[in-house]
């Protein structure tokens, strides 16, 4: 999957691929968000919210990244380039054990897309500071997606 992020993002400016990567975060708080205020159990609840606040923390270190590296460049995002960090709707429902398992599956498969996409951003991109925390999303992504699947209904 790359190697498809990287056509579409090759003729992408590097400061709307962080546009992208921004919104893609924005998004993964505000699931998590919402599914910690759903959550059944307290448990549940601690491990929804600590993803909210780990992806919030994602979006801040690149909306510094794009202060930093992008300072004039601003750009209105169209649903094509939405969709790739961000696929499905926005509300997942916690509300019996087929909902759960289905909501885990889908932020897994989110969670490996967001993953590929910056990897692909990353191969693009600037090496140093950018590539590094590019790279540590990535990975982060990754470890994500499997701890979703170990997440039993309550």
């Amino acid at each position: 999957m790359p190697e498809e992020f990287k056509a579409k993002l090759a003729n992408m400016p590097d400061a709307k691929r962080m546009a992208v990567a921004i919104y893609g975060e924005s998004i993964a708080s505000y699931r998590y968000g919402l599914l910690a205020e759903k959550a059944s159990s307290e448990a549940h609840k601690k491990i929804f919210e600590s993803m909210r606040r780990e992806e919030l923390e994602h979006q801040s270190a690149l909306e510094e990244l794009a202060r930093k590296n992008f300072p004039d460049d601003d750009f209105v995002l169209t649903s094509k380039d939405k969709e790739l960090v961000i696929v499905g709707t926005r509300l997942l429902e916690l509300k019996d054990e087929a909902s759960f398992h289905k909501a885990m599956k889908f932020l897994h498969d989110t969670e490996l897309r967001t993953s590929a996409f910056y990897q692909a951003m990353h191969e693009l991109m600037p090496a140093g500071e950018i590539g590094r925390i590019l790279q540590e999303m990535s990975d982060e992504c990754i470890e994500h997606a499997a701890s979703l699947l170990k997440i039993k209904p309550a």
